[in-house]
């Protein structure tokens, strides 16, 4: 039942009452979300020295939620639930202390982070499905030191499609992520910003 003051003349509908919509309501063909697809994950302690190989591109593991609107974060990967324009951010701290080769680089090795779309490996060397990409290239020669990624991109998905957030280092040692218990460092964030 609805509640109405009139219908004007030009059209438009007066409601002065609540209105409740039990699915998406649709402006002009596009659906209209009063609470956005959106998400905020990190990676926690329980996670901290992440592995990462020399010449591998290895997804990040994010366990720990802020929060996820939707739920569509899932398996360290965000999954779109409408076709859309979204926004991500991510950033990888590279720990100087996990072991004796962490944190050491020489000059002109590499340090990525980058966001595969549809790649259901966790570890791979193709960058068939790479979508976009923030590298840094080591200047002079690091010794223990922390050093750090960071990535913000705009990509226009179909419904259905996964991103994931992965590092890649190529100092010819493995290297690890540095985490800890508050989410400054390791995380990955993202959100609808437009229904197409």
């Amino acid at each position: 039942r609805l509640y109405k003051t009139y219908l004007s003349s030009d059209g438009n509908q007066i409601v002065d009452k609540n209105l409740k919509v039990d699915n998406n309501i649709i402006v002009n063909g596009f659906p209209y979300y009063r609470n956005l697809p959106a998400f905020s994950v990190y990676q926690s302690s329980s996670s901290d020295e992440q592995a990462m190989a020399t010449g591998y591109y290895t997804r990040i593991t994010l366990d720990t939620e802020l929060y996820d609107i939707g739920g569509n974060f899932g398996s360290n990967v965000f999954t779109a639930p409408v076709n859309g324009i979204y926004t991500f951010s991510g950033k990888i701290l590279w720990d100087n202390d996990a072991d004796t080769d962490a944190g050491d680089w020489d000059a002109e090795e590499r340090h990525d982070a980058v966001l595969f779309k549809n790649e259901s490996s966790s570890s791979l060397t193709s960058t068939s499905n790479r979508v976009a990409a923030s590298l840094r290239v080591i200047q002079g020669a690091l010794t223990d030191k922390i050093v750090m990624n960071s990535i913000t991109v705009d990509l226009k998905l179909n419904s259905g499609d996964y991103i994931g957030l992965y590092g890649y280092q190529d100092s010819g040692v493995e290297q690890h992520t540095f985490s800890t218990n508050i989410d400054d460092w390791t995380q990955f964030s993202g959100r609808l910003v437009t229904a197409i």
